[in-house]
């Protein structure tokens, strides 16, 4: 029974979190880590393909590995030969990869003549102990449970260690701004790791399914008690001023604070302290689920504040973070000991192909078993030395221009395409008239940062009720999945969903794409180039 499990897994992480915060990490310590995980990349590799590939009859990468007439003595050699990009790069080549669809469960994975159905859940670590989970993507039909190891909390926390070091935050006070699902508890307990607890948890918003508030509930309850994990304190987008005067209360009194938040949200904190003339310098916004560009980072230190950027996602945690000198405004250094990094060019949209990156997670308690996997995001991905810690514990890969292909991030929330299209393409026009071609959304970002949608309506569909319309789109966007309606109320408070009466936009190539993401030009349209 799902609630017995659940109920069981948080007995475990009950029992098991006086031990995990009892002794703090020391920067040292977990530098060390760090140098060890790296210099045993390769076997580490062949540790997870050995144990949760090979010896996995259930695990999708076994099918894939057999389509491609390739054993475990051969990834061996390769591994020898080739390291453990260089193995990577031969196996996409062979067929060992899954695309974001094939691993939300979305589509079938085709390799040659050969045809596989995978579910999100068949991706599942099968060697870790699970506590709790959270949320992320999955069918249409449900959410996928992302099961959390508190083991897993411990891997990663080394490298958010050295990541306040490096930044020399270790000594400013620690405040969040996010929803209060179970997962935001991972980063608060990775701090807590080392030493680092949060000060002000301030919530955007709640949870909205029964089975998510409980757990949400018990997870913050048992963090609170262990590892004084503050008690949420529910700030809606709209008040962005009480979170600012917050953070320069604490700015007036002692070492300014550093807030864990979303980009759009930082700005909005920004934008309404400005308004009322009040610096917020000092303030670092420590930045999660958005693409930082630009246009953001400029609002963002126009109020005095530094904007630092992390990468990450809900399957695999941390995946980087941002270097104290960047070349770019979301450089980030990539987690080696966590994952290898390499990429692939998909065509997405009107055909043009991106650099879709590929995934592979290294620490054996990560919750899903990734290997060649894409997250539906692309990027630039280059070796450069810096001189920061990071570089000097061997993190050298860098990661930026992190963009989405398959998905809408706004105000931190994900909506996956397949469930857009879905919305776009069968319910607007049965409900409201018209055709597949007559509705589009586009995500825009205004002068500010801010994160704007316009929903498209042809003017070939007649007269509609525009916020029947939008009612809709948002309402039965949010029976798609659980998570998707505290998304969809956090999005109609917001306010940032549009209706333009024109023809939807066509790419270069003349597609009509239901969905088009935040690209380069619409980037550059609002740093007014």
């Amino acid at each position: 029974m799902p609630l017995l499990s659940d109920a069981y897994g948080l007995l475990r992480f009950a029992s098991g979190l006086p031990k995990f915060v009892a002794a703090p990490l020391s920067t040292e310590a977990a530098q060390a880590y760090i140098r060890k995980r790296i210099a045993s990349r390769p076997a580490a590799f062949l540790d997870m393909i050995t144990r949760a590939v090979f010896a996995n009859p259930t695990s999708p990468y076994l099918k894939l590995f057999r389509a491609a007439g390739c054993e475990l003595g051969d990834v061996r050699q390769l591994v020898e030969a080739e390291g453990v990009e260089g193995t990577l790069q031969a196996l996409l080549r062979a067929g060992v990869y899954t695309t974001f669809e094939e691993f939300k469960g979305l589509a079938p994975a085709v390799r040659g003549s050969q045809k596989f159905a995978f579910r999100a859940d068949e991706f599942d670590n099968p060697l870790i102990t699970t506590h709790y989970a959270s949320n992320s993507g999955g069918t249409r039909a449900r959410a996928t449970r992302v099961n959390i190891d508190l083991e897993h909390i411990a891997q990663s926390a080394p490298s958010w260690a050295v990541w306040f070091a490096a930044h020399e935050w270790l000594d400013r006070p620690l405040v969040y701004w996010t929803p209060t699902h179970s997962g935001i508890v991972n980063g608060q307990l990775r701090c807590a790791r080392f030493g680092k607890r949060v000060v002000k948890w301030f919530a955007i918003v709640g949870m909205g399914m029964t089975r998510d508030r409980l757990t949400a509930a018990c997870v913050h309850r048992l963090a609170r008690r262990a590892a004084g994990v503050p008690r949420p304190e529910l700030v809606p987008l709209d008040e962005a001023w009480r979170v600012g005067e917050y953070l320069t209360g604490l700015a007036r009194n002692g070492p300014p604070p550093c807030i864990n938040t979303y980009a759009s949200a930082a700005v909005r904190i920004c934008l309404a302290m400005r308004t009322r003339g009040i610096s917020l310098r000092g303030v670092t916004f420590l930045l999660r689920g958005e693409p930082l560009t630009s246009t953001r980072r400029e609002a963002i230190e126009a109020s005095g504040a530094q904007a630092v950027q992390t990468y990450g996602f809900a399957e695999g945690g941390p995946v980087g973070a941002q270097c104290p000198t960047p070349a770019a405004p979301d450089d980030v250094h990539v987690f080696l000991d966590a994952f290898a990094v390499t990429h692939r060019a998909r065509p997405v949209g009107d055909g043009e192909p991106v650099g879709a990156l590929l995934l592979t997670a290294l620490r054996p308690a990560a919750p899903k078993i990734m290997l060649n996997t894409e997250i539906g995001d692309h990027g630039v991905l280059t070796a450069r030395r810096c001189g920061c810690l990071f570089d000097a514990v061997g993190y050298g890969t860098h990661l930026h221009d992190i963009r989405s292909f398959e998905k809408l991030t706004g105000e931190g929330m994900t909506f996956v395409g397949a469930d857009l299209v879905l919305v776009l393409e069968e319910v607007l026009p049965r409900r409201f008239g018209g055709t597949v071609a007559d509705y589009q959304l586009l995500e825009e970002q205004d002068a500010r940062g801010l994160p704007r949608y316009a929903l498209l309506v042809s003017p070939a569909v007649g007269t509609v009720d525009e916020k029947a319309l939008v009612s809709t789109f948002l309402g039965e966007l949010g029976k798609l999945r659980s998570h998707y309606r505290f998304m969809t109320a956090l999005w109609a408070r917001a306010d940032i969903l549009r209706v333009e009466r024109r023809q939807p936009v066509a790419t270069g190539r003349g597609k009509i794409l239901p969905f088009r993401p935040l690209g380069p030009d619409d980037r550059a349209r609002a740093n007014g180039a």
